[in-house]
């Protein structure tokens, strides 16, 4: 039968843990938690999701207007709070969201494990990083494996995660631990010795790059309907 939820009480958990975390959220890391919250329970209930959405590859990845639906009854009914802030790019209302909860949530009693503790370790990781967030969903969740845009996204791909078995290390001789140390030093003074005669190049991130990233976190969620095409040279 699968576990039962509101949608808007999965808002406020997502947004919660994030709260906990001192994080406000976007409305694009909130549609995304989302996507990952019916990822990690299909990963162990055959497929299905929580919350049942048509979740297609549309903007910036997974989303679908159910999404925005949730979050705007959630925040209307007080479960969550809009925090309102400015644009310097546009005129239009933005807005972060946050939850005041101070006690447990109810759906941390009522979630499987299996998609609690992936979810607040996703927070814990992307509740403030946007661009590693889409990253991630992008290229590491199985739904969006080989799909083109406009696609709907299939849950029944999603796989339960390898468990490593453990290792068992067998205690290494006297001689080989003398002849690994050796080895280590030669290592380092060879390169010890490239670092010297070679000037490292720092990655630049320029005043565009960063326009770029701040225009997306500011940019409003709405659904895209039409025929994409793309050309190739």
């Amino acid at each position: 039968m699968g576990t039962k939820i509101i949608p808007e009480q999965l808002v406020q958990y997502i947004t919660w843990l994030a709260s906990e975390r001192g994080e406000v959220l976007t409305p694009v890391r909130l549609v995304k938690f989302l996507y990952l919250a019916d990822l990690y329970y299909a990963r162990y209930f055959q497929g299905e999701t929580l919350t049942k959405w048509p979740w297609r590859f549309v903007h910036y990845g997974p989303f679908c207007g159910q999404a925005l639906e949730a979050i705007e009854r959630a925040t209307k009914t007080n479960l969550i709070e809009a925090i309102p802030f400015e644009s310097k790019f546009d005129d239009e209302e933005h807005f972060y969201y946050r939850c005041r909860r101070e006690e447990d949530h109810q759906l941390n009693k009522i979630l499987p494990a299996s998609v609690t503790l992936p979810l607040e370790n996703a927070i814990k990781k992307w509740a403030g990083d946007t661009y590693q967030l889409l990253d991630y969903v992008y290229f590491e969740t199985e739904p969006m494996e080989k799909v083109s845009y406009q696609d709907k996204l299939d849950f029944s791909k999603a796989k339960k995660p390898e468990i490593i078995s453990q290792i068992e290390m067998r205690p290494l001789s006297k001689e080989k631990i003398k002849k690994a140390k050796e080895a280590i030093r030669k290592l380092k003074e060879s390169w010890m010795g490239q670092q010297e005669d070679t000037n490292a190049v720092e990655p630049i991130y320029d005043k565009l790059y960063y326009q770029a990233l701040e225009i997306m976190e500011e940019e409003d969620l709405v659904e895209i309907s039409g025929v994409a095409e793309i050309k190739l040279d």
